[in-house]
């Protein structure tokens, strides 16, 4: 049935995870462990009811030939394990997806921000930045404030 547990999200055996009795069941599961704030099917999010950004970050983090089937969010300040070098990262929460993003040299104005920048942001500017092409693929939007 179930697979493997891995970054807050469940992997199930072959076929089972379509098997909407079998998700039913490890999602009550779920909710009835200490922490656990959401557990949302990932293959349909058009049910999920959780707040934004939340349910970008699913869509967004969503892989279809590596993600679990069921993601797991957790209430703010609980981790599910750690390692020899300190807590398992994965949680939705500022305190764990803060990343300080620190720009200079020529072309960057100083200043800075305190909108939310994401990482699909640093290619479109650094495109922007050598007055190129942006990278097919590339979802991000160029970090205006930097520009000259």
């Amino acid at each position: 049935m179930v697979h493997a547990l891995y970054n807050y999200q469940v992997y199930f055996n072959d076929n089972a995870g379509d098997d909407e009795a079998i998700k039913g069941e490890v999602v009550s599961w779920l909710y009835k462990q200490d922490g656990v704030a959401y557990v949302v099917d990932i293959e349909d999010m058009d049910d999920a009811v959780v707040p934004e950004p939340i349910k970008t970050m699913i869509v967004n983090g969503y892989h279809r030939e590596r993600s679990g089937s069921l993601q797991i969010i957790m209430k703010p300040g609980w981790y599910s394990g750690h390692g020899k070098t300190g807590t398992t990262h994965g949680s939705w929460n500022p305190y764990d997806t803060h990343i300080p993003l620190l720009w200079y040299g020529a072309g960057i104005k100083k200043g800075q921000t305190h909108r939310t920048v994401n990482m699909t942001d640093i290619a479109p500017t650094l495109a922007a930045l050598l007055h190129i092409q942006m990278p097919n693929g590339c979802v991000g939007q160029v970090i205006t404030e930097l520009l000259d």
